[in-house]
């Protein structure tokens, strides 16, 4: 029998993608009637996605509506390729408070929703516009104006590229060069969970993104401190059949969580990888897998909220955790990442009792010895005089004679 001839996927266009953002775009347009200003708030530790897509949906609200925008944040940037990508691309963002969501006409939350608990927007305070790709989580509190989540999109980069498209605008090289690597990082170059709209918005940007800025974002000098956190990453690492789990302990920022993750999930063999580290009273979880049965959004979102009072999101190959521990015993923390990691190995069919370690204790030892030559070696000791000793001094002797210095005339140039 022959091989099955693959199914024909037509090419994205851009012609689908402004047929989708123009009613978007309508709805945005009504929404800004007498309006002025604008927050354009990330989740806590943003990531390029959500920092793209604020400026973004920034850019275009300016320039179709004259409304001016502010990128707000409410936790830390601290991994090193998102400082470079604000800093190249000179993006302002400041980091927000209870007091500035009322001094704003319009509120936009980015990658992230009301009920998902990763942001500082206040439960009374709703959203006016969201934009997310993950999965729709259910609104205990009213529906925003303008609601565009879940969907066909790897990322939501994507969903404010449509609508840039829609406008007939043509966005800057800062604004391109942002949304591109934002589609780019969060798909992992098309790889994870790309749509036909993340490539058609990824073809689109591409001959107007700077590939030189880019490589200067994507290619960043990092604190000595990462290193430290990655050599306990193998460390501590244990692997339970296809699954690797590793504790940062402190971390200087959570993102180091979901990068050490990605990490984690480069070893050969391995298909799962959660890694956890605490950071200013809470434990953070990231959880990455190669598996399209396995949903890890869905898996770490069931879990945290089942088991504790945390917050849980993400998608089909990555999700992340925030679980807070303010004012629980040492015992009660440990208690906890214990049963969630329990619970997490036990989702993706791996024995939690069961493990090896990345690196043996041997391994680790930071002596400097070197290693022994593969055939043992005999040494060569110099020959004693008669009186028992050896005589550095004297010159080498030739044919039984001691060796004449050469005149000073004959003796080469130094």
């Amino acid at each position: 029998m022959g091989q099955k001839t693959p199914p024909v996927v037509d090419a994205p266009t851009e012609e689908a993608c402004v047929e989708r953002g123009q009613p978007k775009l309508e709805e945005l347009r009504k929404l800004a009637q007498g309006k002025t200003t604008l927050l354009a708030q990330t989740h806590d530790y943003p990531d390029p996605d959500t920092i793209a897509s604020a400026l973004g949906l920034g850019w275009l609200m300016g320039e179709l509506f004259g409304i001016e925008t502010t990128i707000g944040y409410g936790g830390i940037i601290g991994r090193a390729e998102n400082k470079a990508m604000i800093k190249v691309l000179g993006i302002k963002m400041r980091r927000t408070n209870t007091g500035d969501f009322k001094k704003y006409d319009l509120l936009a939350l980015l990658d992230t929703q009301p009920e998902v608990g990763n942001h500082c927007v206040p439960m009374d305070r709703t959203p006016d516009i969201v934009f997310d790709h993950h999965f729709p989580r259910e609104l205990e509190g009213p529906t925003p104006e303008f609601h565009d989540v879940g969907g066909e999109y790897g990322a939501t980069s994507t969903k404010v590229v449509e609508l840039i498209m829609a406008s007939g605008l043509e966005p800057p090289t800062n604004i391109a060069t942002a949304l591109f690597y934002g589609v780019k990082s969060d798909t992992l170059n098309l790889a994870r969970e790309a749509s036909p709209a993340d490539v058609a918005a990824y073809l689109y940007l591409f001959p107007r993104a700077d590939n030189r800025l880019l490589a200067e974002i994507e290619h960043p000098q990092v604190p000595l401190d990462y290193f430290r956190v990655l050599g306990k990453a193998i460390t501590r690492g244990r692997i339970y059949g296809t699954m690797i789990v590793s504790d940062l302990g402190e971390v200087y920022t959570p993102d180091l969580c979901a990068e050490v993750a990605d990490r984690m999930l480069q070893v050969e063999g391995v298909n799962h990888a959660l890694v956890a580290g605490w950071f200013e009273e809470a434990l953070f979880l990231s959880l990455r897998t190669r598996s399209r049965a396995k949903n890890a959004g869905r898996i770490l979102h069931s879990l945290v909220t089942k088991f504790t009072d945390g917050t849980a999101g993400g998608h089909g190959p990555m999700a992340g955790a925030r679980i807070p521990m303010a004012g629980r015993s040492q015992r009660s923390r440990a208690d906890i990442r214990r049963k969630i990691v329990q619970k997490v190995v036990a989702a993706f069919g791996q024995d939690y009792k069961h493990y090896s370690r990345m690196v043996n204790p041997s391994d680790s030892d930071h002596s400097m010895t070197p290693p022994p030559p593969k055939e043992p070696v005999e040494e060569k000791k110099p020959k004693p005089e008669k009186n028992g000793k050896v005589d550095s001094q004297r010159p080498a002797k030739k044919n039984g004679r001691p060796k004449e210095p050469a005149p000073a005339e004959a003796r080469p140039e130094q």
